[in-house]
């Protein structure tokens, strides 16, 4: 017992570790996956960051030694070049306005002064019109200054940030760049590298400009200018640095990603190799494995189409953590373990839902009974059911959505009164007047009708079958409930048939008890009286005779009962042929004519003419006349007639018996086919009460049919064979 135990913990750990070991596997692979660039060497010298830094240095180069050269010796013109003589443009063409308009404004003071006799004004008013132009000279000559300085102030910002970006970077790039239109080098080491040199100092170089065609699109601009003004270089990286350099801060950061990846390389093998090993322990063990079966099992209960979405999602969750959130990181936090556990809970489903496909591949009956309790195909059903009566459906969505409307068409209507909207409160009251005249009323009509039906329907579950569902209208409730009606009358029928079934089975059996008990207690007694001693031969004749009239007269009662059965069951074969019917009858009255004689009945017989043909089996046809003719001999009133009548009406040939019933028949007609059912309540009659029964038997099995008629003690039958 403790080894067992022992087996079976050792088997759930494995399997625990299985999944740890195939998630950690899962985790690696999407880690590497997302990051195989970083398994290149030198990666971080082929990315978009670093082609920006480089790009930003070859321009800070260009603009320090081309834009800026010799930018500390120069003038504040030279500084500014062609924008000192923009700025200088701009205001010399300000001062030009202003004076311009300061000369028209006193000549026309002149021109007034001159014309109205006041020349002594003149010389005053010239002397002014100096001063102002002098004051618009100095203004104009400070302003220009201090535009100028100004200028000059934000080109020196601009050559500082260049030299100072420049001083930034020449730990991370060295330059050497000889310009030979001006057998000028600039540098910031004191010799260009050889190849041997660069080879063992460097870490990434690149000569301007490029010859090569696949040069990176930031380098082709900076080749056009190199080429144009005949510079010609190398720009590198050294491997050793004295300071801080972004460009190794990166480039190590980059490398510790490589290595970090090349170790999960390794973990990736191992991890995997161990959860295959494992997979194929537990496949040997898998026998031993219940708790699989337990947890299969509860899988099942949940619908197959919604195990296939939730085994989706928790791919995609899965797939999106292993992605998203960075897993292989240090220092190990409590995080990590619950990522492992989350992956480790996907695989786990994963491989449930692996099993249980494997198995209904394996099973299609299994897929079949799954497949039935499917989501799909219950709201298949189900909409199967709704869409079954679309009438029901539509009116439905349509009440819903006219109530739903009522409350937004009230808001609107107060918001309307507010604003004093007239088209806004015509259509939103209209909708109310609607909602509630004519909307409500039927819903609450509807409501009121299928309360009605709950409570006729609780009332015919308690038994009370007399209750009634009154509905009048039209629609899917007022048939509901007309069906409801129907159905308690139905049952209600059947309930008094199965009654009336009861008490007629009670009768067949009381009857077949009375009538074999009679001749066979007879047959019992006249052999008690054989058995005695000193017996005359004429008692001894006598007793012989009414055992065999008691003998015959049982044989007849098994004989009918047997027929009277198989007619019943159809287990009869019928020789079908033209048979003349009007023969048949005449035959079967002049076989009985020696009893009709003795009786004290009158036959009255017409035959509409004596050719009357149908498809019929004559011996079986034989039997229903004798039977009717027997019954009417049997059970009608003496000193009466019995009339007989045959004729042809569209497609049958009516036989039609009447007569005066001797006994009072005070149930329904139909009784009189029940088997051992006789008018003659008492029973003196020999009749053995399956006549009737046996000529409808035998006029349904040929296509025809046999119906009795009672009006007080008026017996009439009719047969109707086809023709």
């Amino acid at each position: 017992m403790d080894t067992k135990s022992k087996n079976k913990l050792g088997l759930v750990l494995a399997s625990l570790l299985f999944l740890c070991l195939t998630s950690l596997s899962f985790l690696a692979s999407a880690d590497i996956a997302s990051r195989i660039e970083y398994l290149q060497e030198d990666r971080y010298y082929k990315t978009s960051d670093f082609q920006q830094e480089l790009d930003q240095f070859i321009d800070m180069v260009k603009t320090y030694h081309f834009n800026f050269r010799g930018y500390a010796e120069k003038t504040e013109a030279e500084k500014l070049g062609d924008q000192y003589e923009q700025l200088k443009s701009e205001f010399d063409n300000s001062s030009a306005e202003q004076m311009e308009q300061i000369n028209q404004h006193y000549a026309s003071l002149i021109e007034e002064a001159e014309a109205s006799g006041k020349a002594e004004n003149v010389p005053k008013l010239e002397q002014t019109r100096g001063q102002e132009l002098q004051k618009i000279r100095q203004s104009q000559e400070a302003s220009f200054r201090q535009a100028l300085k100004q200028a000059v102030a934000e080109k020196d910002r601009e050559y500082k940030d260049v030299e100072d970006g420049l001083a930034f970077r020449s730990e991370s790039f060295h330059y050497y760049i000889l310009n030979k239109n001006r057998d000028e080098v600039y540098a910031n080491v004191p010799n260009p590298p050889s190849a041997e040199e660069l080879k063992a100092n460097s870490v990434f170089s690149v000569r301007i400009p490029s010859t090569d065609n696949e040069t990176d699109s930031y380098l082709r601009w900076n080749n056009h200018f190199f080429q144009t003004n005949h510079w010609e270089g190398i720009v590198y990286i050294p491997k050793n640095v004295e300071g801080y350099s972004l460009i190794q801060s990166n480039a190590q950061y980059f490398s510790s990603i490589r290595e970090r990846l090349l170790k999960e390389c390794a973990l990736l093998v191992i991890s995997a190799a161990a959860a295959i090993g494992l997979f194929l322990y537990l496949r040997r063990h898998a026998a031993e494995l219940s708790f699989v079966e337990g947890f299969l099992s509860l899988l099942r209960r949940i619908p197959i189409d919604l195990r296939a979405l939730v085994l989706l999602f928790a791919v995609l969750c899965a797939v999106e953590l292993a992605f998203s959130v960075s897993f292989f990181s240090l220092p190990i936090r409590p995080k990590q373990f619950v990522i492992l556990g989350l992956e480790s809970c996907a695989v786990a489903y994963l491989s449930f839902c692996l099993i249980e496909a494997t198995r209904i591949n394996r099973d299609h009956e299994l897929w079949q009974q799954q497949w039935q309790k499917s989501l799909f195909v219950k709201y298949r059903d189900l909409l199967t059911d709704v869409l079954a009566n679309r009438n029901m459906l539509v009116k439905f969505v349509l009440m819903v959505g006219l109530t739903l409307a009522f409350p937004v068409c009230a808001l609107t209507l107060l918001y309307s009164l507010e604003r004093r909207d007239l088209v806004l409160f015509l259509f939103s009251g209209t909708y109310c007047l609607f909602y509630v005249t004519a909307v409500l009323p039927y819903i609450l009509r509807r409501i009121s009708l299928m309360n009605k039906i709950f409570r006729g329907a609780e009332e015919m579950a308690a038994g009370n079958l007399d209750h009634q569902i009154i509905a009048t209208g039209k629609g899917n409730l007022f048939r509901l409930a007309d069906n409801l009606n129907n159905i308690k009358q139905g049952f209600k029928a059947s309930v008094e048939g199965q009654v009336k079934s009861e008490r007629l089975k009670s009768e067949l059996i009381t009857n077949v008890s009375h009538d074999l008990k009679t001749p066979l207690t007879s047959i019992v007694n006249y052999v008690n009286l054989l058995k005695e001693e000193n017996l005359k031969p004429e008692e001894i004749a006598s007793y012989i005779e009414v055992l065999d009239r008691k003998t015959q007269r049982l044989k007849v009662l098994i004989d009918d009962l047997f027929e009277a059965s198989k007619m019943a069951s159809g287990a009869v074969e019928l020789q079908v042929e033209n048979v003349n019917v009007a023969s048949l009858l005449n035959q079967a009255l002049a076989e009985f004519n020696d009893k009709i004689e003795e009786s004290s009945l009158t036959f009255r017989v017409q035959v509409e003419h004596q050719q009357m043909f149908a498809r019929l089996d004559g011996n079986k046809t034989w039997r229903v006349l004798e039977n009717l003719i027997v019954n009417a001999l049997k059970y009608s009133l003496p000193n009466t007639r019995v009339y007989v009548s045959l004729s042809e009406q569209n497609e049958e040939v009516i036989l039609t018996m009447k007569n005066v019933s001797a006994y009072e028949i005070d149930f329904d007609a139909e009784e009189l086919f029940e088997r051992f059912k006789r008018g003659d309540k008492s029973r003196h009659t020999e009749g053995s009460g399956l006549g009737l029964a046996i000529a409808k038997s035998i006029v349904e099995l040929q296509g025809g049919r046999l119906e009795i008629e009672i009006d007080g003690d008026y017996f009439k039958v009719t047969v109707a064979f086809p023709k």
